[in-house]
């Protein structure tokens, strides 16, 4: 199988922690600039969006969820727990943390196409503040402050720490001024630092292998 990616992208890493959890060897990784539209990626995915799988039988899965589900679904890892659509929490958190991986990515892309600051790129900044606000109480009424937190290995977890990395890293001051106790013990505790830590930004940076990270 090919996943298509590039370094930076939130929601190729969440692809990529995925097929690592996994711990099939048969991923390839085709690092790709989507923004420039290359034509293996317009093989497989007709919008140019990261990440993209080629499966063996010659089709290709799109968008990020999508293509964690069926990963979970066809390996049943122990490491990860697929997405419980009749579970109330689970499905607001992805919610969450999903729009939120795509406002932060959207306040970074913008900046691409339009000068900064104006009043759409502002209401991204407003929208993500805002996101920052409802997770700090959110999580608040999950993690008893006397206690370290139980923190499912899910997909939904999964999502809501690689958008949170991925604000940290794109909006580091806004970062730093909303991320209160309890957003910080959410981070501290997931069950996902280590495969995370593992495929951090700056290692991806250098386009490694699917062999060299496994």
């Amino acid at each position: 199988m090919k996943l298509y990616l590039n370094d930076t992208s939130p929601f190729s890493r969440v692809a990529l922690a995925t097929a690592l959890l996994t711990n099939d060897q048969e991923f390839e990784l085709v690092w790709v600039d989507p923004w420039s539209s290359p034509t293996e990626l317009l093989q497989v995915n007709p919008f140019s969006m990261i990440p993209a799988l080629e499966l063996r039988s010659g089709h290709s899965l799109i968008e990020s969820l999508t293509i964690c589900q069926y990963l979970i679904a066809r390996f049943q890892p122990n490491a990860i727990q697929e997405f419980n659509l009749a579970d109330e929490d689970e499905s607001k958190r992805t919610g969450i943390a999903k729009t939120l991986m795509e406002i932060s990515f959207k306040s970074v892309a913008l900046g691409r196409f339009i000068d900064l600051p104006n009043k759409l790129h502002q209401r991204t900044i407003e929208a993500v503040q805002r996101a920052m606000i409802e997770l700090n109480q959110y999580l608040s009424e999950y993690q008893h402050p006397q206690s370290t937190p139980t923190i499912a290995p899910s997909l939904a977890n999964l999502y809501l720490h690689c958008a949170l990395d991925y604000v940290a890293f794109r909006q580091p001051e806004l970062f730093k001024l909303y991320a209160q106790h309890s957003i910080e013990e959410f981070m501290s505790h997931s069950p996902f630092n280590e495969v995370l830590n593992h495929i951090s930004v700056a290692k991806l940076a250098s386009k490694p292998s699917f062999a060299d990270l496994a």
